[in-house]
């Protein structure tokens, strides 16, 4: 494994993540399975460990808090803990009630949801708490007040913020001196994030890449191969979400232009382009399979060769855009 430093923090995190959400999380999911994958990442190298408070209908902290537990009670260091805070509907449901609130950026909830992912992860403290998908016109004064002082009482050490907003991201890299880390979704058909990767990266704060394989949609046969019931979990997401219609349509070029690399899996080339960029400090991937982590894994050793690094750049350039696509 290899590390890269996180933005102007003193934290050295492995270029590739867990992400422990999802299906891993899911109390359907027997938890020796999804410590087999956790087990397999800490052998592997990985010390970067991404979850959140409300991931896996609230179940997936409390799993990773009970599967790194040995780790986090002595030898604490060891590992870099991020959660977040702010939604409050439990993700991982496929399907929502409408109506109703969904997040809530007041001091006291914030705080009360950062004290009980500690709980939750029995780990002490943060490394570092996001603001998940917090908008510019939520962050106000009495929440940064708050904020700080929970740092300053060591309840976390850094503070980001995961979103899907390219203007929320334009706002993170005008505050460095808010936010030290952003979690945001960039993969090789999102190209488009690279302008604003590259702010990030001038102002200092740390850049983690998520959904770097488009929800499995950017690995041929990925989604719709059914062995097990977390495939059927990940194709119902594809195909009842916005976000994974909108990725599925995307996808459809790149995915064969993937496929046609010869000098690594198409998974792993996703991954290589990913790291290829100087802004990113690390990729976030999640999985229930310790096969599918093996090969991401891998995946740090590899480079892209300049051919391959253009035919992915054209495929991006292809109509996905087009209603037909």
């Amino acid at each position: 494994m290899k590390y890269r430093r996180l933005g102007q923090t003193d934290l050295e995190v492995s270029e590739v993540a867990l992400g422990c959400s999802g299906y891993w999380g899911d109390r359907k999911f027997p938890e020796k399975q999804a410590a087999a994958v956790v087990s397999e990442a800490i052998e592997h190298g990985i010390n970067f460990f991404d979850t959140g408070h409300n991931y896996s209908a609230f179940n997936a902290e409390p799993r990773l808090g009970r599967l790194l537990g040995r780790i986090l009670t002595h030898d604490r260091g060891r590992v870099v803990v991020s959660s977040k805070a702010g939604t409050v509907v439990p993700a991982g449901a496929l399907f929502r009630r409408p109506g109703g609130r969904v997040k809530d950026f007041s001091p006291d909830h914030i705080e009360r949801s950062c004290a009980q992912s500690i709980a939750n992860l029995d780990c002490g403290y943060l490394d570092i708490l996001q603001l998940h998908g917090i908008t510019p016109a939520e962050i106000g004064e009495p929440l940064l007040e708050r904020l700080y002082a929970m740092k300053r009482r060591g309840m976390y050490r850094f503070l980001g913020i995961n979103t899907h907003s390219e203007p929320d991201m334009a706002f993170v890299a005008s505050h460095p001196e808010i936010f030290d880390m952003a979690l945001i979704d960039y993969s090789v058909v999102q190209l488009d994030r690279e302008p604003v990767i590259r702010r990030l990266a001038e102002a200092g704060t740390g850049v983690v890449a998520g959904t770097v394989l488009g929800q499995g949609h950017l690995v041929k046969g990925k989604i719709g191969s059914l062995r097990s019931p977390a495939d059927l979990w990940y194709l119902a997401r594809a195909w009842l979400r916005p976000s994974g219609r909108q990725l599925r349509r995307r996808s459809r070029y790149m995915r064969e232009t993937l496929a046609a690399i010869s000098e690594m899996s198409p998974a792993q080339a996703a991954i290589a382009y990913v790291l290829g960029n100087p802004g990113i400090a690390s990729c976030v991937f999640g999985t229930t399979r310790v096969a599918n982590l093996r090969e991401i894994v891998d995946a740090v050793d590899r480079i892209l060769g300049g051919d391959s690094i253009q035919a992915i750049r054209r495929a991006f350039e292809l109509p996905w855009r087009t209603p037909e696509s």
